[in-house]
């Protein structure tokens, strides 16, 4: 029998049950995911702390906004729910020089730490950030990276729902609510 043809046979079985294992761990993992999407939620829940209106897509009005470097050419933020009660922001910019970035971050309006996304760090956790609700139309954010505090910042909704600032440093930009059409 050829020595190769031998190893791989007994590699076979040691190797079927490495993929099984990776299997039980992978479903072990989902599985509270899945269980706690079949139960009632209990915790505190970010639709009671914030206004509807401030849901869906928003996209700055880069000639009403100040920046301290070049304005971007495009900048859009979406607010949305996600898991635990808390508040989904995803955003994306395209620089200047028409360099493309992304990112994701979710939080408790409570001021919990909560993890950012960024397309500079791929899969890992890029900063830290937390959001706190100061009334119905003010919130607080504070993002953090390697333990320092990188912006400190502040949205403010208008009263009617139309626009949406954002303030870090000297920086403001005014968002306006995005119909996706443009």
């Amino acid at each position: 029998m050829n020595k190769e043809y031998t190893v791989t046979r007994s590699l076979s079985p040691l190797l079927g049950a490495v993929a099984c294992l990776i299997v039980m761990i992978a479903v072990g993992l989902l599985a509270p995911a899945a269980q706690a999407a079949e139960e009632a939620w209990h915790g505190i829940d970010a639709r009671q702390e914030m206004p509807d209106v401030l849901l869906g897509p928003w996209k700055a009005d880069i000639a009403a906004s100040h920046y301290t470097d070049p304005p971007p050419r495009k900048a859009l933020r979406f607010f949305s729910y996600t898991e635990g009660g808390k508040v989904l922001v995803s955003f994306m910019t395209l620089n200047a020089k028409g360099q493309f970035s992304s990112g994701h971050w979710s939080a408790s309006v409570d001021g919990t730490p909560g993890i950012e996304y960024h397309s500079q760090g791929g899969s890992i956790p890029f900063n830290v950030v937390y959001f706190t609700k100061v009334d119905d139309y003010d919130y607080h954010l504070v993002v953090k990276r390697n333990g320092k505090v990188e912006i400190t910042a502040d949205y403010s909704l208008s009263k009617d729902g139309r626009t949406l600032s954002y303030r870090y440093g000297d920086n403001v930009i005014v968002y306006h609510r995005w119909n996706m059409m443009d």
